[in-house]
């Protein structure tokens, strides 16, 4: 009767690992924005948003 307590316990500690583990993975796939690209030249001064030196 001991192995049927011990296999339960294993049982119970492997679903609320498992649960965790999906539950991690979910909320780290969701986290998936990037972010918005900075812009730090004037669009009309350049080509394609590509910074040039001194003309």
């Amino acid at each position: 009767m001991k192995f049927a307590v011990s296999g339960l316990v294993s049982g119970l500690t492997g679903a609320t690992l498992g649960v965790v583990a999906v539950l991690g993975i979910t909320t780290g796939v969701q986290q998936n924005s990037i972010p918005a690209p900075e812009t730090t030249v004037d669009p009309g001064s350049s080509l394609a948003n590509t910074p040039y030196g001194s003309r």
